[in-house]
């Protein structure tokens, strides 16, 4: 069912898959479709217009539970797959930032990892009693924790997991069967709009979701990335164009363009900068969302980009990037390895005489020495909105 009123809706499906290709930590995609003869070409047609990048996807049966489903995914992975997180469908909202979460919890070790969210409502525990139901107990809802998905794994963890599980039919997510196998699962936050989207009500707010989006996705985002060299700008900026499929324009690469075509490097300032502006310009008038990654100190360059926005009516996210310790700075300055032909990098003593102001109005100040791109990201993406 296409969620959503706008003609071009998708189903759900479609936004699960979406949704799980924002984050960077996927290699391998399983999508297993109901076990019916037409589950899996239903399946395939809602995903075929769905870009998976340099994802593999596969589509495959399912079997007659979830417990049976799952087994069917894990075997169409490929045998080299270390972790493997189990997403349902159903939550195709999950925000990005959550798979990342699981995927790093579970690299720092732990072998089975799932987002959740504290329980706010109070929770009765019940029993039949004739046509009513009596409370029978109210547990301490500060240790309860309402689980979400992706479920991130060790894959010989859920492998181990599945085949204690085998015959059982009593288990309602995988994190329950490395429980009942006797393995250690740890929590990590969960976002609300991980919901599961089962009645209708719940499909009447993804529906808003979806539509809210559209909306905002007819203003293109431009965000101008702009900060000392070394503070992680081309990382940032290279994550949030895959996530969001913007246009990555490095004014790093466009000035040894220039320079490539005989333009003289005293002129290279302005005219780099002149010329990443045309580029963005074009992208915007057709749409496009475009990240800028460049230095920026200069008013009038910053101006510049400011009157950008307003012609091409589109949203602008200033975003100034810092690194406050000047040690892990440094070590990315001096760590850092050329990769645009011609480039020169400059060096710690030439970033440090560098002229550098805040930006006034930025919308947004991230200190990348403690912030980790995935939430920088995400707070760029929510300042677009």
């Amino acid at each position: 069912m296409p969620v959503g009123s706008r003609p071009d809706s998708r189903p759900l499906v479609s936004h699960a898959l979406e949704g799980a290709l924002r984050t960077s930590v996927l290699q391998h995609l399983v999508v297993v479709a109901p076990p019916d003869g037409d589950g899996v070409a239903q399946v395939r047609s809602a995903l075929q217009d769905v870009r998976t990048g340099d994802v593999t996807v596969d589509v495959v049966a399912g079997g007659e539970d979830r417990v049976a489903s799952v087994r069917a995914g894990l075997g169409a992975l490929p045998g080299d797959v270390g972790i493997v997180l189990v997403h349902d469908a159903a939550r195709a909202f999950t925000p990005p930032e959550v798979f990342d979460r699981v995927v790093h919890a579970v690299r720092a070790g732990h072998a089975a990892v799932v987002p959740a969210l504290p329980v706010t409502d109070t929770v009765k525990a019940v029993r039949a009693h004739g046509d009513v139901e009596l409370v029978t107990g109210t547990p301490d809802r500060a240790g309860l924790r309402a689980v979400q998905t992706p479920q991130g794994f060790l894959r010989e963890t859920l492998d181990r997991a599945h085949a204690h599980a085998a015959g059982e039919g009593r288990h309602t997510d995988d994190a329950g069967m490395v429980e009942a196998a006797g393995g250690h699962v740890v929590v990590v936050p969960g976002h609300a709009r991980a919901m599961k989207v089962t009645t209708p009500e719940d499909l009447a707010v993804a529906a808003a979701w979806v539509d809210d989006e559209g909306e905002a996705s007819r203003e293109p985002c431009l965000v101008v990335l702009s900060g000392l060299p070394g503070v992680g700008k081309t990382t940032l900026a290279r994550e949030l164009c895959r996530r969001t499929g913007a246009a990555h324009l490095r004014v790093d690469t466009v000035e040894q363009s220039l320079v490539r075509g005989g333009l003289p490097e005293e002129e290279l300032g302005a005219q780099g900068y002149a010329a990443t502006l045309a580029l963005a310009a074009d992208q915007l008038r057709v749409g496009l969302g475009v990240v800028a990654d460049l230095v920026n100190a200069a008013p009038q360059a910053r101006a510049a980009w400011e009157t950008l926005a307003k012609e091409a009516g589109s949203r602008l996210v200033r975003v100034e990037l810092v690194c406050a310790d000047q040690g892990v700075h440094r070590s990315r300055v001096e760590g850092r390895a050329g990769e645009i032909e011609g480039h020169r990098l400059p060096t710690w003593e030439q970033v440090q005489e560098r002229e550098w102001e805040p930006w006034p109005g930025a919308e947004l100040r991230i200190d990348t020495g403690v912030t980790p791109v995935a939430d920088a990201v995400a707070a760029i993406e929510e300042a677009c909105r």
